[in-house]
């Protein structure tokens, strides 16, 4: 049979990873969970930053994608918990090393302290005289664009967003270097960004700072909430879809814990 030794050991090796993530403490999940919005919402400032000192539309959004790859390589190399990426933890609750009712509690977890971190981050960069020079403009432009979407868009464009970050997340847990997570994390993230794709987490700090941004009228809270379900539904089915189809395809979705690990 034929092996591929590097996508056969990632798929081996993370539902342990995984499992692992989720059995963390709560509490310290949470404090980990803020920092990977903050460090999610630094992303979005470079994007915006990005767009605001750029005239050529494609070389925006390539700029744009890169720079907000900064935010995943934070949460990666720092091992912060970022809800996105756990929506990965789908896979070890379908090999039975982890309990659904434990997962659903970590993914609240991260969700909610993953918002706390988005939200201080834009209060502090808004403070900070963070929005001006044109990056007020483009927060504004870009968060108005998230909140026209249809629900459906935003789902579907929620499972691409979240097949790209996954894949990134996917292969950092393998690299064995920093300069080598950098390197995997860059491509998927770009593409997310560049193609306009929705980040649950990453709209947590991106709509906040175009209503901070621009203060002439109330903030649509009704389409925050709207386009947030929504892209983390999509979110979940991008993620959780990856995971299974992956192990499945090298032979290791039906295995148990004892049967992955070489005797």
């Amino acid at each position: 049979m034929h092996k591929d030794p590097v996508g056969d050991a990632i798929a081996e090796a993370a539902p342990e990873i995984l499992a692992g993530k989720a059995t963390k403490p709560f509490a310290q999940m949470a404090v980990l969970a803020v920092l990977a919005g903050m460090f999610i919402g630094f992303g979005s400032i470079a994007a915006l930053v990005a767009q605001s000192n750029m005239a050529d539309a494609g070389a925006v959004q390539l700029l744009s994608g890169v720079a907000f790859s900064v935010g995943l390589m934070l949460v990666m190399v720092v091992g912060t918990e970022l809800f996105t990426g756990n929506t990965l933890m789908v896979l070890p609750v379908a090999t039975g090393e982890l309990a659904a009712g434990r997962m659903l509690g970590a993914w609240t977890v991260v969700w909610l302290g993953n918002l706390v971190g988005s939200l201080l981050l834009a209060g502090l960069f808004f403070a900070a005289g963070g929005l001006t020079d044109g990056v007020g403009e483009a927060a504004v432009s870009l968060a108005d664009g998230k909140l026209e979407k249809s629900a459906l868009t935003v789902f579907c464009s929620g499972i691409l967003a979240n097949i790209l970050v996954c894949l990134a997340v996917w292969m950092a847990m393998a690299a064995p270097t920093i300069p080598a997570k950098i390197l995997v994390i860059l491509g998927p993230v770009t593409i997310f960004v560049a193609a306009g794709l929705e980040h649950s987490i990453a709209n947590m700090s991106i709509l906040p700072l175009g209503w901070l941004a621009d203060t002439s009228a109330p903030p649509n809270l009704a389409g925050a909430v709207t386009n947030l379900v929504f892209s983390t539904l999509g979110n979940i089915a991008g993620g959780a879809a990856l995971a299974l189809a992956i192990t499945f395809g090298h032979g290791t979705l039906g295995k148990s814990e004892a049967d992955r690990t070489p005797s």
